[in-house]
């Protein structure tokens, strides 16, 4: 409802913190400012206009794709894959490797959005055959909403994904932060 949006943007607003796992990024594709909140998202209706796609390149560049067309959400299949630590000096991310492989669990690819003050702590890359990019997609990133913050990780699909040192590591941290 209306009153309950209004209330997290003004718990946000004023200082909240927020927590977005896996798949809460694919709803309400159509909440401006829970996309603010969330940074980018999958799914949910969200398109071009919803923002540009972020990701990495091969050679470690960020994009930010604000002019190509295309659906917002997609994965291959479930594996492990590899976490690349993109800011190692942030306390979620503070004495990780370098890289870490995850337990199996979705790789997310093509989220978009506002993208404001997006931190991209951590990305993935699908190692599968089926998968639907050659880039490096957000995993883990922050994102800063008024005096608010939110710790966004796309890991987590289920059981197997959630009980994975990384997943367990960055989850408790991104809470803590």
């Amino acid at each position: 409802p209306e009153v309950t949006q209004r209330a997290l943007e003004d718990y946000m607003q004023e200082g909240g913190g927020f927590v977005s796992v896996h798949a809460a990024d694919n709803a309400f594709g159509n909440w401006k400012e829970y996309n603010k909140m969330i940074g980018i998202g999958g799914w949910g209706g969200r398109k071009l206009e919803s923002g540009a796609w972020v990701y990495y390149t091969n050679d470690g560049k960020q994009v930010r794709d604000a002019v190509t067309p295309g659906k917002s959400g997609a994965h291959g299949p479930q594996h492990e894959f590899v976490i690349t630590v993109r800011k190692s000096d942030h306390p979620i991310m503070k004495g990780l490797p370098e890289q870490w492989l995850t337990s199996k669990d979705e790789c997310y690819a093509t989220l978009r959005g506002p993208a404001e003050n997006l931190n991209v702590l951590a990305t993935g890359k699908d190692t599968t055959d089926k998968a639907p990019y050659d880039r490096h997609e957000p995993m883990l990133m922050t994102v800063r909403y008024g005096n608010g913050r939110t710790f966004h990780t796309t890991l987590g699909h289920d059981t197997e994904a959630l009980e994975g040192v990384g997943f367990i590591t960055t989850f408790l941290r991104g809470t803590e932060w």
